[in-house]
């Protein structure tokens, strides 16, 4: 049987019991790590680099282990603090195995606009109702919310919504197509509603045309990773969201399934982890060499070796395909100064 010492019960840090339950197979280690950092240090403001110190990882795998609990609904960002809880019912559902999705990698770089954010000010009835008052059209866009959603909703969404048109200039028809997404992934809290609302805003996602390429971009790239972690033995059930849209960028690379197996294979191999943000960067010096097949992989490590081999018997060697595979295969080497001035590799 094992205990913690009770002697350290001075300061305590809870974790719901039904969060263990659930996470502590699916959830990876820097996610569980993120996690208890953010339990114990809940409502301080620290940047992302902060975090990443303390716990030991790098800024990109933070920040995609965060994003993790966040949009299972189990961390809550300060522009989510909605002052309400979600119901019961709704809790539920993050906890008892329902899916994810939302946010931005590198293979194919995009300008992202940086969104306002939403502040939930909590408004009386009456202030509502004179909004309303002023545009009938409100009035029958929150009555449609409702029926989607199969429940009467509250201030806090009302509000959401609201913004959403006046804030982010989003159109009717957009934001029922946002609510009915979030319907389908089983993923209708207000904090996730408004965390889809802010990504269409900073992606430019407002027309219906451009809604709906996003979502089959979104259920594309879950499609992707469902084949995509049987061939790698990954055991979560859906990608993150930052997940999927390294999906996406891969993809519109022209990247099979296949060669992102290859290159996360590749990252295991090299770094003795998961890494997604690493896996993107190997996938992105393929795309900028022209790397697209396996074939073409393994002729740049022959290539390689044999250049290698070269450059020993001559003294030097000028073959392009050893410095394609130097971008795209070797490790980084740090080197340190001894004390007599020589170089140590370390």
């Amino acid at each position: 049987m094992y205990l913690i010492s009770p002697v350290l019960y001075g300061s305590m840090t809870s974790i719901p019991g039904v969060i263990v339950d659930k996470y502590i197979k699916l959830a990876s280690f820097c996610q569980l790590k993120a996690l208890l950092w953010i339990s114990k240090n809940q409502g301080g403001n620290f940047s992302m680099e902060e975090i990443a110190k303390s716990i030991g990882s790098s800024v990109a795998d933070t920040k995609e282990a965060i994003d993790f609990w966040v949009n299972e609904g189990i961390v809550i960002t300060a522009i989510d603090e909605i002052k309400s809880v979600p119901s019961e019912q709704q809790s539920d559902k993050y906890l008892s195995g329902e899916k994810s999705e939302t946010s931005s990698p590198a293979a194919v770089k995009e300008t992202v606009k940086k969104a306002p954010d939403i502040e939930i000010s909590r408004p009386t009835g009456e202030q509502i109702a004179a909004r309303l008052s002023e545009d009938k059209e409100i009035e029958g866009l929150l009555n449609h919310i409702q029926i989607m959603l199969g429940r009467t909703i509250g201030k806090d969404l009302q509000s959401i919504i609201i913004m959403f048109i006046d804030t982010y200039g989003l159109s009717a028809d957009v934001i029922l197509t946002l609510i009915q997404y979030c319907v389908d992934l089983n993923k209708a809290s207000n904090a996730f509603i408004l965390s889809v609302g802010k990504s269409w805003y900073e992606k430019d996602i407002t027309t219906l045309e451009l809604a709906n390429k996003y979502i089959d971009e979104h259920n594309e790239a879950q499609k992707i990773y469902k084949e995509f972690a049987v061939l790698t033995g990954i055991s979560a059930p859906n990608a993150t969201p930052k997940q999927q849209d390294y999906f996406i960028s891969w993809r519109r690379s022209g990247f099979t399934v296949e060669m992102m197996v290859l290159a996360y294979n590749e990252t295991v191999e090299r770094t003795g982890k998961i890494s997604f943000a690493y896996t993107n960067k190997i996938l992105h010096n393929w795309n900028e060499n022209g790397l697209k097949t396996p074939e073409a992989v393994e002729n740049s490590k022959k290539a390689f070796k044999e250049g290698k081999a070269a450059e020993g018997k001559n003294g030097r060697s000028y073959d392009i395909e050893k410095t394609v595979y130097e971008d795209t295969h070797k490790d980084i080497v740090f080197k340190r100064k001894t004390k007599r001035g020589a170089k140590d590799e370390v």
